[in-house]
């Protein structure tokens, strides 16, 4: 007796799409109309209201730093001021900052910029990292990782120093998605890793009682230089 496999498969085949197809999940729907209305409260934005000073509340409210300058030069003198009150000796540095002498500047105060494998960057005490956007309403960070932009350089060492122009402040992270879908989604082409960055490391996994400094960066410090 012979066995005809290739119409048995077929048969199972059919019976498994019409079984599966009716409960298909994704379907072509239009987007959803953003509103004020449909907003979640806490990324609201007033119209009158500025991006830097509501970036640098949300911040501070996670307790990061905002340090705010206004020019380049200005932010080495404050980068410089943070690195000699933490008296750090070896720093991880992301290699194409906003600004520039950032290399220059540590070389002066006796910092080692640290290889880019996993365990100098962990012996690391500070890693120093530009940033893609900051988002107003909520404090975040965007990170988007390539051969020049170690991640772990955010999240190993115990302090966190990024650096950002002012213009790449974004209202909300809607307003950052809506941009790369605009540029086609490529971001998720070049960049290995994206993070999000929302003040320094804590939990509430304990009855919902935020604990900082848990894992991660124990401290977030962010420069946001206006001329840029």
């Amino acid at each position: 007796m012979t066995i005809d496999n290739t119409s048995a498969r077929d048969e199972v085949l059919r019976r498994v799409h019409a079984a599966v197809s009716p409960r298909l999940p994704f379907t072509e729907t239009p987007a959803p109309v953003a509103s004020a209305l449909s907003l979640v409260p806490v990324t609201r934005l007033d119209a009158e209201e500025d991006l830097l000073t509501r970036f640098k509340t949300e911040v501070e409210r996670v307790k990061g730093e905002v340090y705010i300058v206004s020019t380049a030069a200005g932010a080495l003198d404050t980068l410089g001021g943070i690195l000699r009150a933490k008296q750090s000796t070896r720093a991880a540095v992301w290699e194409d900052l906003p600004i520039p002498g950032v290399p220059a500047l540590l070389k002066t105060l006796g910092i080692q910029i640290s290889p880019s494998d996993n365990l100098s960057v962990a012996s690391s005490e500070v890693g120093i990292t530009g940033c893609q956007n900051a988002i107003a309403t909520t404090g975040t960070l965007i990170l988007a990782t390539s051969p020049a932009r170690s991640r772990q350089a955010s999240l190993l060492p115990p302090f966190h120093i990024a650096l950002v122009r002012r213009s790449q402040l974004l209202a909300r992270l809607e307003d950052w998605v809506a941009a790369q879908r605009t540029d086609n989604l490529e971001i998720f082409e070049r960049s290995s890793n994206i993070t999000l960055i929302t003040g320094r490391s804590r939990t509430a996994d304990i009855e919902f009682v935020p604990v900082y400094g848990v894992h991660g960066p124990l401290e977030l410090h962010v420069l946001v230089i206006e001329s840029l």
